[in-house]
């Protein structure tokens, strides 16, 4: 396992911040409600300093996070649109992944722009940023964006306002698992506390962010459970949804989030893998408990994340049942 790593200065966010007027935001492929609710927290908080904005993500945002953005000022990339934008912005965040290639087709600006800036709590981080802003004991990105804020009010003012507020919450919310996984202490609490006094609601954001699902992803989880096996006296769980199932259920990518969780509730359960079928390639998700390590699972694929909670692509046009008998020899090795 990695050294927990900490690089976390506000007097260089300070920095940033004061000595630049323009700013892009950008995160992850199939961002998540931590990647969108620190690109809204953070973005809210500039403008509010006067700063020029603007958000462009490669994926278009899950129809559940469409709450946090209902002016629609985060914006799907177009080359033809965008390059002059970002090329001329004097600043380029990337924000929770600390892999430019996970930014996809904006990934090639992050060689070629004069002044980077990422700010992520993932494991492995690449080097390529000018200015890096990492803690991977955090819980989220979204709390460290509450915390760089925060320590740089007093100097460069600004506020958090509601919908910055709300959208920090659900950052904070969602990448602990509504406060139950590993690196939730006291100090999560009272940040929450914090961003609920200035304006987020708790309940309307649980229930925006969890229950608005589609009959399409109640289909799902019901194809996705049937696909369930136990291996290695039932301590790794595998399960799979295949395109098929996506068309046969009227459903899209974005609706099995959190399937992986599923068999976590199994007492015996140390892996949980979850494979999704892509137009091309596969996707795989995992999650671990105790000293089991997800994001090493997670590396042998190609991936990354945290210790507990990791993701992999794999490119490549392996059959399901050659992904599921790598899946199932890679985890003995985890064991």
């Amino acid at each position: 396992m990695q050294e927990d790593i900490y690089r976390f200065s506000p007097d260089d966010f300070a920095d940033v911040v004061k000595n630049n007027s323009s700013f892009v935001l950008t995160t992850h492929v199939n961002p998540d409600g931590d990647a969108l609710g620190s690109e809204i927290g953070l973005a809210e908080w500039l403008r509010s300093l006067g700063k020029h904005v603007k958000v462009i993500n490669h994926s278009k945002t899950p129809e559940q996070y469409f709450f946090l953005d209902p002016e629609n000022v985060i914006e799907v990339h177009d080359p033809a649109v965008h390059q002059s934008v970002i090329e001329a912005a004097d600043v380029l965040m990337l924000l929770d992944t600390n892999d430019p290639e996970r930014s996809r087709s904006l990934e090639p600006y992050f060689a070629t722009h004069k002044q980077t800036v990422l700010i992520d709590h993932h494991l492995y981080p690449k080097t390529f940023a000018k200015r890096e802003f990492l803690d991977t004991n955090a819980t989220s990105t979204g709390e460290m964006i509450y915390r760089l804020i925060t320590a740089v009010q007093p100097k460069l003012g600004g506020v958090i306002s509601k919908e910055g507020a709300q959208a920090l919450y659900v950052a904070i919310m969602t990448d602990t698992g509504s406060f139950r996984f590993p690196r939730t202490v006291s100090a999560t609490f009272r940040m929450s506390a914090d961003l609920i006094d200035l304006g987020a609601d708790p309940v309307y954001t649980y229930d925006k962010t969890y229950n608005s699902s589609k009959p399409s992803r109640i289909l799902l989880i019901g194809r996705c459970m049937s696909s369930l096996k136990f291996h290695y006296e039932n301590k790794v769980a595998i399960q799979y949804i295949l395109q098929k199932d996506l068309q046969e259920c009227n459903a899209i990518e974005e609706e099995v989030d959190g399937f992986v969780q599923f068999p976590l509730q199994v007492s015996s359960v140390v892996i949980s893998v979850f494979l999704l079928e892509l137009k091309t390639g596969w996707k795989i998700s995992f999650r671990s408990k105790y000293e089991y390590s997800a994001a090493g699972f997670a590396q042998v694929f190609g991936g990354n994340g945290h210790f507990h909670a990791a993701g992999a692509r794999v490119a490549e046009t392996a059959s399901l049942s050659e992904m599921l008998q790598r899946l199932v020899a890679t985890a003995e090795k985890f064991l």
